[in-house]
């Protein structure tokens, strides 16, 4: 199977370099015709593109400045060398239905945590496969292997009536007694030092939430490797974001929140099926601190099929426009607490892109025919040195990742996205069907293999 997958790839991406080539290869193969036809469509259309190209920009150029600030942050504690280390007990809330592949596999990176003062918080969803057997076994099996041990990590395991991964995380916080709460799937694998590096970001007594950095965990496929490139762009860019203070998404697969975020601004809202967008929108809509844990990283198993990745996507992105529409009252707000840089320009530009997104399709047809018509393919040329330029940096800059030889993909990155694009398209237009007729998202399920990061190192 290694060998079809390997040869699989070695295809497609080789399809995808000669057309690439192709292109790169036209401006020199070719002189742009003397008639301009339709100038006023093609510079409106890069007119449109270039508003998210100039945020990509301005993330590029930001983001390095989070590595600086932390490097100087740990400076500054190592010259203090303050000895009263802040080790607050920290629950582990791991919400789970139908996962009897990846709950004991996630419990098991959690007990392997360097940090000690810890508890796991199972809440099993009333999952219909063998979940419930396997983690009854394994408890038993547990308690008697660490009865006589006084820094055993305790595990706390609820079989609860289904109610979706809103009501099952409440019920977590509820059992739950860490002063910090950190959220993570079913399908999760942690590091070592997760945890640990999860609590650092706490020291600073103003910051009230952390999202960690998500990996795929099972890039073996080209639906995997997809997918990893686009949670290693995704999270680079939070570094910007948490320097502007404008993260508005804490993922359900790595989320860590101090107890007293729930008493302020109350649990997650299970009505919603984004819950966890829910519950960040409304920790800026109450004017706290999110910042980004860099070193946090967190494991998760990437969809395995492509009806999979639509399913998550559409959920995904039918919940954040619930989300948005329930927090309206967030965009262009004057009020003093909020964030202007998210209220008036971020938020904003996430409406704007999804715009841009139902525009695709014409916007994509008429340039390729443009460029085939006038000979004049500038606009993919300087498409393809942004994004592969995007992408080397961000490789580059994944210095825990396994996944090094990716850098072969920085060229073709652009295109490799075209497949995300249709995803993602796709998912828009059930989303706005699904509003207009009412229609319920609910919690996706697909077939799980499994997640370990390559090498095995959890």
């Amino acid at each position: 199977m290694k060998k079809i997958n390997f040869w699989k790839k070695v295809l497609v991406y080789g399809v995808l370099y000669l057309l690439t080539a192709v292109i790169i290869a036209s401006i020199f193969l070719f002189s742009p015709t003397e008639e301009n036809k339709y100038p006023i469509i093609r510079l409106f259309i890069i007119g449109f593109a270039s508003v998210l190209l100039m945020k990509y920009f301005v993330y590029m150029s930001l983001s390095p400045w989070y590595d600086v600030l932390v490097r100087l942050k740990l400076k500054k504690k190592e010259r203090s060398r303050n000895l009263n280390l802040y080790t607050p007990k920290v629950s582990v809330v791991i919400p789970g239905w139908n996962e009897e592949v990846g709950l004991l596999p996630t419990v098991k990176t959690v007990l392997n945590s360097e940090y000690k003062n810890i508890e796991i918080v199972v809440i099993n969803d009333g999952s219909t496969d063998n979940s419930h057997s396997i983690m009854t076994s394994f408890l038993s099996d547990y308690e008697r292997a660490n009865l006589d041990k006084s820094n055993k990590i305790p595990i706390i395991y609820h079989y609860v009536e289904n109610g979706g991964k809103g009501r099952a995380l409440n019920r977590g916080i509820a059992v739950s007694s860490g002063q910090l709460i950190i959220s993570i799937d079913a399908d999760c694998a942690l590091l070592p030092d997760t945890v640990s590096n999860f609590v650092k970001h706490f020291e600073d007594k103003k910051v009230m939430a952390a999202v960690g950095n998500v990996k795929i965990g099972n890039p073996e496929s080209i639906l995997g490797t997809l997918q990893y490139l686009e949670f290693l762009f995704s999270f680079y860019f939070k570094k910007a974001d948490s320097l502007l203070n404008t993260i508005y998404i804490i993922g359900g697969a790595a989320g860590a929140f101090r107890r007293e975020v729930f008493d302020k601004v109350g649990f997650y809202n299970h009505k919603n099926i984004t819950e966890d967008i829910d519950l960040s929108v409304r920790i800026q809509d109450a004017g706290m601190k999110i910042v980004y844990a860099h070193n946090a990283i967190v494991y998760t198993e990437g969809a395995n099929t492509v009806n999979g990745l639509v399913k998550q996507r559409l959920r995904w992105k039918g919940g954040r426009f619930q989300t948005f529409f329930d927090h309206r009252h967030l965009f262009f707000s004057t009020n003093p607490r909020h964030n202007r840089l998210l209220t008036w320009l971020i938020l904003p530009l996430a409406i704007f892109g999804d715009t841009q997104l139902f525009f695709e399709v014409l916007f994509l047809l008429f340039l390729y025919v443009y460029s085939f018509m006038t000979h004049d393919f500038s606009s993919f040329i300087s498409g393809i040195l942004i994004v592969s330029s995007m992408f080397a940096v961000q490789i580059f800059d994944d210095r825990r990742g396994v996944h090094k030889g990716l850098y072969i993909l920085a060229p073709i990155g652009w295109l490799l996205f075209y497949f995300t694009t249709v995803v993602e398209y796709h998912a828009l237009i059930k989303s706005i069907w699904g509003i207009v007729s009412k229609r319920k998202f609910v919690w996706q399920r697909w077939e799980r293999n499994g997640c370990l990061p390559a090498g095995n190192q959890v």
